[in-house]
């Protein structure tokens, strides 16, 4: 859309959210809410967009460009109104002659189909600007939009500004607009702040085009959910639930079983197989892949990760690793990043591994950390084993080879390597390598003292008696 420029107002210092975090920044069904602005804009083929930022620049443009690098940003330095913020743009457009949409960033709800219409309506009526609208059942704190005897817009009247009359109507403006930029860029120009905020508003450039005698136009939206704009925590808790619902929802239409779509929290960019089941109060972030015929949870929390197919995931954690197929990880395991499990693997409870390749059919069955190892396949890896990988420098690393049996209670000291089927002894602390086929003992020889107890106790007689 090379005659369109979208334009992003994202200064707002969003006190009501009663926190040091920029609004914007805060975190809606995982992303933070910036995000689903920008990459809105990016899905409707916007070549240029324009993003004005205001209250802790520095730290949202961090994550601005993690979004959307191609993203023009534009300080807002006074903050003086919606109408100011769109001033400082001006400058950056005077080449430009087209339609300019206008989003809110904290409006993360909004959808494509209802942008597109917005501009096509606005494109096809020619008119100078047109007005996203919605009825609400209960419009306290939005604007409110004046219609004449024949139902074309009058103008708009922002909450503060409302007359008592006024505040029962219903129609509110949901600050998502469609101006052509030279009507734009001339109203701007006259924009007064003579109102009880006295800040600059946008919706005062309707008022001057209309009185100019230029036609505004308006779409209704059908579900005024999707312009919901957060202004508290209370909201955005809300809207996040409304997101997560929205996406487990369209995961169930492609034929996976989600068991409690209110307590389950799927992100954006997750792709699920059919057949997949996930039970209550599991998260999978975006970037996760998870096969067909899983089952996840309950209580499992999938970040950024790889599943194959038929594997389960109960009540753990997985981080950045990719696992194979068939596999089952859990209870209470925790899988840290940079994992590659493979197929037919079992990771039981209380196991925490990090930055690990586990071949096929391997079993580490409980109580173990494996920290920067390599294990081949069928190996079984005992209760209480862990790899000693940090030497207080350098994380060195462990190899187990195919076959391997480790015992009970190890200590595997790294750098060491267990050969193929080699066996290690319960208890013992392996600091050498074992050739394959061999039994490793490193332990003490047991010694047991006879009549240690009675002869203990005899001595604390004695020294009770003193």
């Amino acid at each position: 859309m090379k005659t369109i420029v979208s334009v992003i107002l994202a200064a707002g210092q969003g006190k009501r959210m009663k926190s040091t975090l920029p609004k914007v920044l805060h975190p809606v069904a995982g992303k933070p809410m910036i995000f689903y602005s920008l990459a809105l804009a990016k899905s409707l083929g916007i070549n240029k967009r324009i993003i004005v930022l205001g209250h802790q620049l520095e730290n949202i443009k961090e994550t601005v460009d993690s979004i959307d690098q191609e993203v023009h940003l534009v300080p807002q330095k006074n903050q003086l109104g919606t109408a100011q913020a769109m001033q400082e743009v001006v400058p950056y457009l005077t080449d430009f002659s087209g339609t300019i949409l206008i989003l809110s960033a904290d409006v993360p709800l909004l959808s494509a189909t209802t942008v597109k219409r917005i501009i096509d309506y606005h494109q096809k009526e020619r008119v100078a600007g047109t007005i996203l609208t919605a009825k609400l059942a209960n419009p306290a704190g939005y604007g409110r939009i004046i219609r004449d005897g024949v139902g074309k817009i009058a103008e708009i009247v922002e909450q503060a500004d409302l007359t008592e009359e006024q505040q029962n109507i219903d129609e509110i403006n949901s600050g998502i607009y469609c101006f052509h930029s030279k009507e734009l860029f001339q109203a701007l120009a006259l924009v007064k702040k003579n109102n009880r905020q006295k800040e600059y508003y946008l919706t005062d450039v309707i008022k001057i085009l209309l009185k100019k005698g230029y036609t505004i136009g308006s779409i209704t939206i059908d579900d005024p959910t999707e312009i919901i704009g957060i202004n508290d925590q209370k909201t955005l808790s809300q809207v996040s639930q409304i997101i997560y619902e929205r996406n487990a929802l369209r995961h169930m239409e492609e034929g996976v079983t989600i068991v409690s779509p209110g307590n389950s929290f799927i992100e954006e960019q997750v792709e699920i197989g059919k057949g997949t089941i996930i039970y209550p109060f599991t998260v999978i972030t975006s970037g996760s892949r998870i096969g067909q015929g899983c089952r996840i949870g309950p209580y499992a929390h999938i970040v950024e990760s790889n599943i194959g197919n038929e594997t389960v995931i109960f009540s753990s954690q997985v981080e950045k690793s990719r696992i194979g197929n068939n596999t089952v990880i859990g209870p209470f395991a925790h899988l840290r990043p940079d994992n590659i499990i493979g197929d037919k693997v079992k990771i039981g409870n209380y196991v925490e591994v990090k930055k690990t390749i586990i071949g096929q059919g391997t079993k580490v069955g409980h109580l173990a950390y494996l920290g920067d190892a390599i294990l081949g396949k069928k190996v079984n890896i005992g209760a209480g084993t862990i790899t000693c990988n940090f030497d207080g420098i350098r994380k060195n690393q462990t190899t187990v080879e195919d076959g391997a049996f480790i015992g009970t209670n190890n200590s595997l000291v790294a750098p060491v390597v267990i050969g193929k089927d080699a066996y290690t002894a319960a208890g013992s602390t392996i600091t050498e390598n074992v050739p394959a086929g061999s039994l490793g003992i490193a332990r003490a020889r047991q010694q047991n003292i006879i009549d240690w107890v009675a002869k203990k106790k005899k001595q604390h007689e004695e020294v009770d008696k003193k």
